[in-house]
């Protein structure tokens, strides 16, 4: 599970960094994980929930509009790209795993992102969780607070996850006295 590769793997090597049709490109010219699909998806989702609010939609409608037509957007330009690359002879996921296996070599085996100073992702992440008990605790229970708790939460595990993945531990020599 790491950073091995089996020596009977017959997938060729892709190159993370390399232009490739269907993904985002980073303004650094490497492709990025999001692929395109994605961010039409996001970007249809945006587009909804505006037209449903000319339409003067309650809430709740224009998010689960936007929601479902976006992830719809989204699913079916995945699966058309994802057809399109098993037709061409390439592996789907190659540059997902191909961009996990060069991070993970950049950061010394480490596959979480890597902070100049962690302990800021870990305040961070605590104050996301404490917002998120606080909108909870003292706004008016509805399903729209409820979900913007979680929301909340799930961004501030995210971030002290990543700042604990980041701290290295290091075990101090016993006092030579």
């Amino acid at each position: 599970m790491g950073n091995e590769r089996s020596a009977e793997q017959t997938e060729p090597e892709h190159d993370p960094y390399a232009r490739r049709p269907g993904y985002v490109t980073a303004i650094d010219g490497r492709t990025d994980r999001v692929t395109t699909a994605a961010a039409v998806g996001a970007g249809v989702g945006l587009v909804t929930s505006w037209v449903l609010g000319f339409f003067q939609a309650p809430e709740w409608v224009v998010w689960a509009g936007a929601i479902a037509v976006g992830v719809t957007t989204w699913l079916l330009l995945r699966a058309r790209q994802r057809r399109r690359d098993r037709s061409e002879g390439r592996a789907p996921g190659a540059v997902a795993r191909a961009r996990d296996r060069a991070i993970a070599d950049a950061n010394g085996g480490r596959r979480f992102f890597v902070a100049p100073n962690p302990v800021i992702l870990i305040v961070m992440g605590g104050i996301f969780i404490a917002l998120a008990v606080g909108t909870l605790g003292l706004g008016s229970m509805s399903v729209l607070t409820v979900i913007r708790t979680i929301v909340l939460v799930g961004g501030g595990a995210y971030f002290v996850v990543q700042g604990i993945g980041t701290l290295v531990v290091r075990r101090r020599s016993p006092d030579p006295r």
